[in-house]
């Protein structure tokens, strides 16, 4: 599992960098809106997802503990390769930063 954290800042760097994931996810339909979601909430449904068979999501609006609990979902999934080839975009939350 490779995991991408994008600061949602109002740098324009950022932004485009942002922007471009986001189109490219947008028009593949794997985009979830982690502010739907608590932490343990935001893993299962990226789970679910990836046992679905989707190999790149775009998650916005991610907080800190979302981060944390898919970064340690990470670290226990790493023993059995299940969801080795999947790509998680996390996009921070600007409200994360405080």
């Amino acid at each position: 599992m490779q995991i991408q954290i994008v600061a949602g800042t109002d740098r324009s760097d950022t932004q485009s960098l942002q922007d471009r994931i986001t189109q490219l996810l947008n028009e593949l339909g794997n985009t979830v809106q982690a502010e739907a979601y608590g932490a343990n909430g935001l893993v299962d449904i990226l789970e679910v997802r990836a046992t679905d068979g989707q190999r790149e999501i775009l998650v916005l609006n991610c907080s800190r503990l979302q981060i944390q609990a898919v970064l340690d979902w990470q670290s226990c999934s790493e023993d059995t390769n299940e969801f080795e080839d999947l790509v998680l975009h996390l996009v921070r939350s600007p409200d994360s930063y405080q």
